[in-house]
C-alpha cells in the first residue's frame, strides 16, 4: 500500500488522480470527525469533509512530507469546523426566519453528543481529539497553534465541565 506522503509526491508530478485515493482513505474519518464536533450535524460535517480535501488541494505544495498527511489533514478540516461554525453564527436565528427546524440524526451516538453538548467549540475540538481519536497533547497543540500546557489545562476544566 503506497504511503500517503508518496502519494502527496505522486499527485504533485503525476497529476490529480492520485489524490482520489487520498480521497478514499480519509473520507470517513474526516466526516466522523465532522459529526462529532457539529454534534451530529450530517449537512456541516459533509461540508467540513468537502471542504478540508479541497483546500488540502490547493495547498498541497506546502505539506511538509516529513509530517504526518493525516494530522495536517485534521487541522485543515478544524479550521474549515471554526468557519463554518462562524458563519452560522452570523446568521438571523432560526425563530426570526421562517424556516424548518433542522435536527439532527444523531445515528447511535446520542450519548455522546448529549455529552459535549454543554462544551464550548474549542472545548468540543480538542476532547474529541484527545479522547475519540487519541491524540497526545503535543500533537493537539501544534495542530491548535497553543501551548501544550495550555492543551492540558483546557482538558483538566473540560473534563470538570463534564462531571
Amino acid at each position: 500500500m503506497e504511503t500517503d506522503e508518496g502519494l502527496v509526491k505522486k499527485t504533485l508530478t503525476d497529476g490529480n488522480h492520485h489524490y482520489g485515493i487520498l480521497i478514499q482513505r480519509y473520507a470517513d474519518y474526516l466526516f466522523g470527525l465532522g459529526m462529532r464536533l457539529t454534534s451530529g450535524n450530517r449537512e456541516l460535517a459533509e461540508d467540513i469533509s468537502q471542504q478540508s480535501f479541497l483546500k488540502s488541494y490547493t495547498y498541497l505544495k506546502s505539506f511538509d512530507t516529513q509530517k504526518e498527511f493525516k494530522h495536517w489533514l485534521t487541522g485543515i478540516a478544524i479550521n474549515c469546523y471554526k468557519d463554518l461554525i462562524q458563519k452560522e453564527n452570523q446568521r438571523l436565528p432560526i425563530d426570526v426566519i421562517d424556516e424548518p427546524v433542522y435536527k439532527s440524526n444523531l445515528e447511535g451516538n446520542i450519548d455522546f453528543f448529549n455529552l459535549i453538548k454543554p462544551l464550548a467549540e474549542d472545548e468540543k475540538i480538542i476532547f474529541t481529539l484527545k479522547y475519540v481519536y487519541e491524540y497526545q497533547i503535543n500533537e493537539i497543540a501544534n495542530l491548535l497553534n497553543l501551548k501544550p500546557g495550555t492543551v492540558k489545562s483546557k482538558i483538566s476544566r473540560t473534563l470538570d465541565k463534564l462531571k
